[in-house]
């Protein structure tokens, strides 16, 4: 019997590298506060005469809060706020009785907030002050908030190895809330111009890294050097040109100068 032979030819998806910014990120969870917050708490012990705010509104600095009837002395005892920011719901009303330390209600300055981090000391050599932060939160999607690392402690705590750092967000839409959970990506280092892959492009063998280039109708291997990963994309730092076109679907089913046929 007579076979014929046929030239197997593959279809593979390709697309050209990407020429853009690689950034080296490293991703941290934190709970945001306020820059400012307080509990106010009575002075006195006596029965509170008046309430001088609307919960949930804002109250200014010396603004009156609280006037309390003091039973340790002849008088009233007034309660101002400390500094500009957001009154919370009044514990008490007007008749109650209150000792001394009584919690009152809560005020928050929330025009700027404080993300507070605890980064591994293996990030000690990337950390200044101009190091980037990007902060997202599942409750707030579409949003995505920028800063600086606006403080980096001097010491690495030695027990948890790690070093204190806090970032101050501009709130002024008041969208960030006291105890909301936060994403936070430090971009410890930025590469331009970088030659960026699709993650599924790469193939990875005994510590080895190699991807598919087209040339006209043929699939060459090439061995690469991979940098940082950013996002869904991997910088190569050698291996690939800018005009090269990488294999990024199909090219577990080719060895090197097999023939391809480049679908869409």
């Amino acid at each position: 019997m007579q076979f014929l032979n046929k030239t197997q030819i593959t279809a593979v998806k390709a697309r050209p590298v990407i020429i853009d910014t690689a950034e080296n990120k490293f991703r941290v969870i934190s709970t945001i506060k306020s820059l400012q917050s307080i509990d106010i708490t009575s002075k006195v012990n006596g029965i509170i005469h008046d309430i001088h705010f609307t919960e949930g509104t804002k109250v200014s600095k010396n603004q009156k809060l609280y006037s309390i009837l003091s039973s340790d002395k002849v008088g009233m005892a007034e309660i101002y706020a400390p500094f500009n920011g957001l009154i919370g719901l009044s514990k008490k009303s007007i008749g109650d009785t209150v000792v001394k330390g009584s919690f009152l209600s809560s005020l928050d300055n929330n025009s700027m907030m404080k993300l507070e981090l605890n980064l591994p000391e293996r990030l000690a050599p990337f950390l200044t002050k101009d190091i980037k932060i990007r902060a997202t939160s599942d409750s707030l999607s579409d949003k995505k908030f920028i800063g600086e690392l606006d403080f980096i402690d001097t010491r690495i705590d030695k027990n948890t190895r790690t070093i204190a750092a806090y970032s101050l967000l501009e709130n002024d839409d008041n969208l960030l809330r006291p105890g909301l959970l936060m994403k936070v990506d430090l971009v410890l280092e930025s590469i331009s111009n970088a030659i960026l892959i699709p993650e599924e492009a790469l193939l990875s063998i005994d510590g080895k890294h190699f991807v598919y280039v087209t040339s006209n109708d043929k699939a060459i291997i090439r061995d690469i050097t991979i940098g940082v990963r950013s996002d869904a994309l991997i910088q190569v730092t050698s291996g690939l040109n800018k005009e090269d076109n990488v294999v990024y679907m199909g090219q577990e089913k080719l060895k090197d100068q097999s023939l391809i046929n480049v679908i869409d």
